[in-house]
């Protein structure tokens, strides 16, 4: 017991919509960088979600097989960088083959001038980054693990390399649902042009 908890928006066991190969993604509850346009508004208030202790997410990944990595989105997941490091520090002690890529709304000189110790652990656990607010204006679809041009990719360990990314785009779908508690759960990167987005908007309307 660390006395951290993560507030969790949402999981997903399996994806290849969120980083290189199969991962399982951990979206965070809260962020108050608020990007407008962002399709995950609704993770946007730090209100109580899911509060979940470290050691249960840890036991989460733990028993799913054959993934490459996880991934965090959200929300903001260095608004909660000390239960992540947590989880990941327990994490590699059990699943060391596993690497960790997080989308980040904030800039990544901003992260790494950060005075929060456990802002700058977070991007020293991570092997790669995707980073920068959502501007609308430059969404550009054509963008590998990004919604709009200003935002980077960040390789901060030799697990992954940009000599990757032609074999990602070709892999990696830009929208993505699985069922999940008798639900369609919805991921990618289609923004406003989601087909399936706006599948949902006619049937609703």
């Amino acid at each position: 017991m660390t006395g951290l908890l993560l507030n969790v928006s949402s999981t997903m066991s399996r994806s290849r919509a969120n980083g290189p190969g199969v991962r399982a993604v951990i979206w965070v509850q809260g962020c108050t960088i608020g990007c407008a346009g962002c399709y995950s508004a609704p993770t946007h208030p730090h209100s109580s979600n899911s509060l979940v202790e470290p050691s249960e997410v840890v036991e989460w990944i733990r028993s799913i097989p054959d993934i490459d990595g996880i991934t965090i989105s959200g929300g903001e997941p260095f608004e909660q960088a000390a239960a992540l490091v947590d989880i990941i520090g327990q994490m590699k002690r059990v699943r060391p083959e596993l690497t960790v890529f997080i989308f980040s709304g904030h800039e990544y000189q901003t992260l790494l001038q950060s005075e929060e110790k456990s802002v700058r652990e977070l991007i020293q656990h991570s092997d790669m980054l995707s980073t920068g607010p959502y501007i609308a204006k430059l969404r550009d679809q054509a963008l590998l693990w990004r919604g709009s041009s200003n935002q980077e990719l960040h390789y901060i360990t030799q697990r992954y390399d940009p000599s990757m990314e032609e074999t990602w785009l070709e892999d990696s779908p830009t929208e993505e649902y699985s069922i999940h508690n008798e639900a369609i759960q919805f991921t990618g990167f289609g923004g406003k042009s989601s087909k399936f987005l706006r599948m949902a908007s006619e049937i609703i309307g």
